[in-house]
């Protein structure tokens, strides 16, 4: 809920006592107790406005990546759960995933909290050889010092 200053009307004291401040003007023309024009608060909303419509539109393309990645998911896939669990793929339908993940232990899982799981990729050889090039300067570096 957003606030703004207009919005705020003073109060005055509690309690049937007399009173030591004097009565509001009787003049209507007072600043202070006027609504704000209704541009002001189109003004206030419009960027609020904007943020919800965009955050829409991306969970929106989301999901539907997510369902299409889900989509390709074929039976012995090995897939990785929300909680973190791997796991292989034994059989899919619409709601309900079973994932084989140790011998003779099988789950169900909900087929939205599953996605495919991709092992980190084999080191190439030109890797390897940054790493033995690396290892011989560290070598001669030390020599020398």
């Amino acid at each position: 809920m957003v606030l703004t200053l207009a919005m705020l009307q003073p109060v005055g004291p509690k309690g049937g006592g007399a009173t030591t401040t004097a009565a509001p003007p009787a003049d209507s023309s007072s600043a202070g107790n006027q609504a704000p024009p209704p541009q002001s608060t189109l003004f206030l909303l419009a960027p609020m406005l904007l943020v919800v419509v965009f955050m829409l539109f991306t969970s929106r393309s989301q999901k539907k990546k997510e369902a299409e990645v889900r989509a390709k998911l074929r039976k012995g896939d090995k897939v990785l759960s929300q909680s973190g669990l791997i796991g292989e793929l034994i059989e899919l339908d619409e709601r309900i995933a079973k994932v084989k993940i140790a011998p003779g232990t099988n789950v169900q899982m909900l087929v939205s909290t599953i996605s495919p799981f991709e092992s980190a990729p084999a080191p190439s050889p030109d890797s390897d050889k940054k790493l033995a090039d690396l290892k011989d300067a560290k070598a001669a570096a030390e020599k020398k010092g």
